[in-house]
């Protein structure tokens, strides 16, 4: 009669095999997870982005006086005048941001942008305002509106 402790080296090779086919299963799904969790997290951030700069700029357009709107620089940026002041949105191609004119200055306000374009039909009193937002592998996000101005006032 033969004791018989522990394993033979086919049971171990075996056993070693299914380990490494389990562990290489779980780490490609992990990795898959992690990439679509970037990749969502980045999409998000570029929607809020634009979400925010179409807020503000149709909230302050709205205001503008009809008569003073400006589109510039190939439909990159719009110039007017509400409440008494020179007020403005451009497009800042180099840091890929929105700007916003205020006090003398630019200042950015949206941040990963990679274009917009402004559309002025004065007989309507209405801006079209297109915006494209992209961060890494996002993909290329777009918001359109149009902001009808207030006439009248």
């Amino acid at each position: 009669m033969v004791n018989q402790r522990g394993f033979t080296l086919v049971e171990i090779i075996i056993g070693l095999t299914i380990f490494a086919f389990l562990f290489t299963v779980i780490s490609y799904i992990q990795a898959r997870g992690a990439a679509s969790y970037v990749v969502a997290s980045q999409r998000v951030e570029v929607q809020e982005s634009l979400r925010i700069a179409l807020n503000k700029m149709s909230s302050e357009l709205k205001e503008a006086e009809a008569g003073s709107i400006n589109i510039i620089n190939d439909g990159r940026q719009v110039n007017f005048i509400s409440v008494g002041e020179y007020c403005g949105f451009r497009y800042d191609a180099v840091d890929q941001e929105l700007e916003t004119y205020i006090n003398g200055v630019w200042l950015p306000f949206a941040s990963n942008i990679v274009g917009v374009f402004f559309q002025y039909e004065p007989d309507l009193h209405l801006v079209d305002i297109v915006i494209q937002g992209e961060k890494g592998a996002s993909g290329t996000q777009e918001v359109t509106t149009g902001v009808c101005l207030v006439v009248g006032k």
